[in-house]
């Protein structure tokens, strides 16, 4: 009883192997991604094989086929002569292919044909803001690893590429950390309270705005945002010592 068991297991797995692995779909044979912008459409034909049909309809000559993978290879080889300089982070997507069987030579006795592959794929490249933005909440998080929640922040200064509002983003900025629990205030009240400090240590300064642990010394830490096309950067620094406190950096 065992041992049937044990061959059915066998026979089971290596037939859902076989099948998982003719499931696979690659990443070239999927669309497009929501972080991604398309810039074209690049397409390739592909020449097989010849083979020839008998005028009783049996074939003499059984043609090879060419694999996806194979056609996949060249009309990559076409798209990086195109896009390449321009755009060395390219990618396809939503690959396709077709056999397409010519009609060569005909006699009375059999029909020769070419076997030819029509390729085509969409052209792609990372999207800088929406990879910005997916990759926002996760740079904020490892950048403020060493902050305490609930700590004062102010957003110091947000640089992004020419495709994403500055002033949007930076918005974008101030949800993430309020919505993790942190306190944003603005770049100005921040120095601000640090003029009333340094009158403070003058020895000049009015009593209604003495600068105290719950308005000032709780507070001091600027955020840096810098967003180009290949990466995001956020850097968290402590206004009293001018320390970096975190910095984490995230390429697309």
């Amino acid at each position: 009883m065992k041992k049937i068991i044990t061959i059915f297991l066998v026979v089971f797995l290596t037939g859902w192997t076989i099948f998982a692995n003719a499931q696979t779909t690659y990443e070239w044979q999927k669309p497009p991604k929501s972080t991604e912008i398309e810039i074209g459409v690049i397409t390739n034909m592909v020449t097989g094989d010849s083979f020839d049909i008998r005028t009783d309809g049996r074939e003499s000559r059984q043609p090879q086929e060419i694999s996806d993978e194979s056609l996949y290879e060249s009309l990559l080889e076409k798209a990086r002569e195109k896009y390449g300089e321009p755009y060395p982070n390219f990618a396809l997507r939503s690959f396709k292919s077709k056999k397409n069987d010519v009609l060569s030579f005909a006699s009375s006795s059999f029909k020769s044909y070419k076997r030819k592959y029509d390729c085509s794929a969409t052209v792609v490249i990372p999207d800088p803001k929406a990879l910005a933005n997916e990759n926002l909440s996760k740079a904020i998080d490892k950048a403020l690893g060493r902050v305490r929640e609930g700590s004062r922040l102010a957003i110091d200064n947000v640089s992004v590429s020419s495709e994403i509002n500055k002033e949007d983003y930076k918005d974008q900025v101030i949800d993430v950390l309020l919505d993790k629990g942190y306190k944003v205030v603005a770049k100005e009240y921040l120095e601000k309270l640090m003029k009333e400090q340094e009158a403070q240590r003058s020895g000049i300064y009015n009593d209604n705005t003495t600068v105290t642990d719950n308005n000032f010394t709780a507070v001091g830490y600027y955020i840096n945002v810098k967003v180009t096309e290949s990466s995001l950067r956020v850097q968290v620094v402590n206004v009293s010592t001018g320390e970096y406190e975190g910095n984490a950096t995230i390429n697309f």
